[in-house]
């Protein structure tokens, strides 16, 4: 009994290890990330990609990469960092996007009005999460995640820094994608007619893990 839990356990960090490697890895990631950030709230969204980030530092640690292992980590999720950023932003816009005026006031005003417009949002952060998951599978598929930036191909020798590597053109864009959002993020309260504490409410909202 204890060698088959043993034998189930070894093959458990062994699966974690190569996790980018697993379709079923990533299969589980894309399906938590869309039903519990689209079912409950955006929180599950930023907790599935901090465990997606928790284990990748570990994995590192695992192959004897200690050599800016959170920088390797940070990089290796940087797809999943821009999503979490769009849909705050998403939360933060929306009524920009739609032109509030009307929308904003209707929603306050009754029942059926806000419920459309919590489905706009819904549909629209829905979108994103989609397009986003596509391309981590097709990322995946295509061997995008490879230990290239990771260590389960070189497991003594310690790999080059991935960020000082010559970038993608989608490294380009998603990372220009995360400074672009931080920065509307950070000037909401300027370009919306959001207050700072409306908007850090809105925020709360969305990253509330049980929203009312």
């Amino acid at each position: 009994m204890n060698y088959a839990i043993r034998r189930r356990l070894v093959r458990g960090r062994r699966w974690l290890v190569d996790h980018d490697n697993r379709t079923t890895f990533t299969i589980l990631y894309i399906t938590l990330a869309l039903v519990l950030s689209m079912a409950i709230s955006m929180f599950w969204l930023v907790a599935v990609v901090a465990a997606h980030g928790i284990i990748e530092f570990w994995a590192l640690g695992r192959n004897g990469i200690d050599d800016r292992r959170l920088g390797r980590t940070l990089w290796h999720i940087r797809l999943d960092i821009a999503l979490v950023l769009a849909a705050l932003w998403l939360g933060l816009y929306i009524d920009l996007l739609f032109g509030v005026a009307g929308l904003s006031a209707a929603a306050r005003t009754g029942a059926q009005a806000t419920a459309r417009f919590v489905a706009w949002q819904r549909t629209i952060r829905g979108v994103l999460l989609a397009a986003d998951e596509a391309a981590l599978a097709a990322k995946a598929a295509l061997g995008g995640n490879s230990k290239d930036e990771g260590p389960t191909t070189m497991k003594r020798a310690i790999p080059p820094r991935p960020w000082r590597q010559r970038w993608s053109i989608g490294d380009w864009l998603t990372m220009g994608s995360i400074a672009v959002l931080l920065v509307m993020i950070l000037t909401a309260p300027l370009m919306t007619d959001h207050s700072i504490t409306e908007a850090i409410a809105i925020l709360a909202e969305d990253l509330h893990p049980w929203p009312y």
